[in-house]
C-alpha cells in the first residue's frame, strides 16, 4: 500500500506518523484528482501522490517559507510541487470544457 511505500522513503519503522501520513495521503489524493480533472481518483497518480506527500511531510512547520540562510545552508520552500510531480499530473490532465 501506499502508507507502507511511503514509510520506507521517510525512513520510518514504526507507525506513529500513520495518521498523519495517511491524512496526507487523502488530501494530496483529492488535490491530485482535482488538479487532472478527473471525477474520481486514478491510481496512475500514485507516483506523483507518494511524492507530493513527501513533500508536504518536509515542509510542514515552514509552510510558506521562501528562503532561510543560516551557516552558509540556504533552504528555499516554494508555494507549489516540484516540476517533476507537476510533469507527473499533466501527462495524467483531462482537457476542462466549459
Amino acid at each position: 500500500p501506499m502508507l507502507d511505500k511511503i514509510k520506507l522513503l521517510l525512513g520510518f519503522t514504526d507507525d506513529t506518523k500513520d495518521e498523519l501520513i495517511s491524512l496526507l495521503i487523502a488530501l494530496c489524493k483529492d488535490e491530485a484528482t482535482e488538479y487532472c480533472n478527473l471525477d474520481v481518483y486514478s491510481s496512475k497518480l500514485d507516483s506523483a501522490v507518494i511524492q507530493m506527500v513527501i513533500e508536504k511531510y518536509n515542509q510542514m512547520g515552514a509552510e510558506g517559507l521562501t528562503s532561510v540562510s543560516s551557516s552558509g545552508v540556504k533552504e528555499e520552500y516554494s508555494m507549489t510541487y516540484s516540476k517533476q510531480i507537476l510533469d507527473k499530473l499533466r501527462k495524467n490532465r483531462k482537457v476542462k470544457c466549459v
